[in-house]
């Protein structure tokens, strides 16, 4: 393969790419215009004031005092925080689910 045949090649294979990027940015721009034309269901219809009513306070309910938990869940507790610490090191994807038993059924 000669020179002028490898930089026709690269030439083609640049201006394809270049091609291709730039129908990814037509196509986004067509479909930013076409999502403003429908409303979706968070949103009024364009030039509408949104209208939203003003919350009116509640009261929050009191709580009968509870009692404490025994020791010997709270060591259960504090045995399963520091196993998934030791474990997962504190990495920020990783969570701790608990759950709470089924009773009565």
């Amino acid at each position: 393969m000669s020179t002028i045949e490898a930089l026709t090649v690269t030439a083609l294979g640049m201006s394809v790419v270049f091609f291709g990027l730039l129908l990814c940015v037509a196509f986004i721009h067509l479909s930013h215009r076409a999502a403003r034309r429908f409303p979706w269901a968070d949103q009024t219809p364009v030039g509408e004031p949104i209208a939203s009513p003003a919350p009116t306070p509640v009261p929050a309910p009191t709580a009968p005092p509870a009692e404490p938990p025994s020791p010997a869940i709270l060591a259960v507790i504090a045995t399963v925080l520091e196993m998934e610490q030791r474990l997962y090191q504190g990495r920020p994807t990783s969570r701790l689910t608990i759950r709470r038993p089924r009773t009565g059924a």
